[in-house]
């Protein structure tokens, strides 16, 4: 997840679904309920997906076993997955069942003179996006065919030195579409990680998420984050 400065994150699609983002509790365990959310995993040696942590800070041991995405061993991925809680009978959570797991395009933002092709800006339209646990989610639509598109997140400018309390970073949607006939609408899961202007002396991170849209209009989406300690 770190190594990206030779190569751009490939789009990974999935059907379009009801997104619930919900952690686990025993107040929607009525029956065996599945949700479809954003989570941090945790894979072990051989390459299984041990732990997942939610975006509401729960951390939980996957009970079945579930290979990690490309088989990524001793890695922490960001991935998108359907999952059910497991419960006890106190009502405690003892761990989840993964039914599907698929990465999410989370590199880390780098400089625009990062790209050795110049920054690629081709258009997107935000359905939803919302900051997570130490992530800012964005759920985008994009138009196309089945071809494999290129994202990626283009640091603009950061603010603040490591030892202020209050930072802020600017950032842009790297998307190139190539040759993509954009025939009909699919979607598209990124997830922008934070940890690397987050610091032991941040109380507060303001991020600024910029991309084109159809209307061919640079959008921006402000966010204040306080992160967790």
């Amino acid at each position: 997840m770190r190594k990206m400065h030779g190569s751009l994150r490939k789009l990974l699609m999935l059907p379009a679904a009801l997104l619930l983002w919900a952690a686990c509790s025993d107040d929607d365990y009525h029956y065996p309920s599945v949700s479809l959310e954003y989570l941090t995993a945790r894979s072990n040696s051989a390459g299984t997906l041990e732990t997942v942590l939610t975006d509401g800070g729960g951390l939980y041991a996957v009970l079945n076993e579930v290979t990690a995405p490309n088989r990524a061993a001793d890695s922490t991925l960001r991935i998108i997955a359907n999952y059910a809680c497991e419960l006890a009978d106190n009502g405690d959570t003892t761990g989840v069942l993964l039914y599907s797991a698929s990465t999410v395009v989370s590199p880390v933002p780098q400089p625009a003179a990062a790209f050795a092709g110049g920054v690629k800006t081709d258009p997107a339209s935000v359905l939803s996006i919302w900051m997570g646990l130490d992530y800012l989610n964005v759920v985008l639509e994009i138009k196309g065919t089945d071809a494999a598109h290129a994202f990626h997140f283009v640091e603009d400018k950061v603010e603040g030195g490591e030892e202020e309390a209050h930072r802020e970073v600017a950032l842009t949607l790297y998307h190139d579409a190539a040759d993509d006939p954009p025939y009909y609408t699919r979607r598209a899961y990124l997830s922008v990680p934070l940890c690397s202007y987050i610091t032991d002396q941040t109380e507060s991170l303001t991020v600024r998420f910029s991309l084109q849209n159809e209307e061919d209009e640079t959008e921006t989406y402000t966010f204040n984050y306080l992160p967790r300690r």
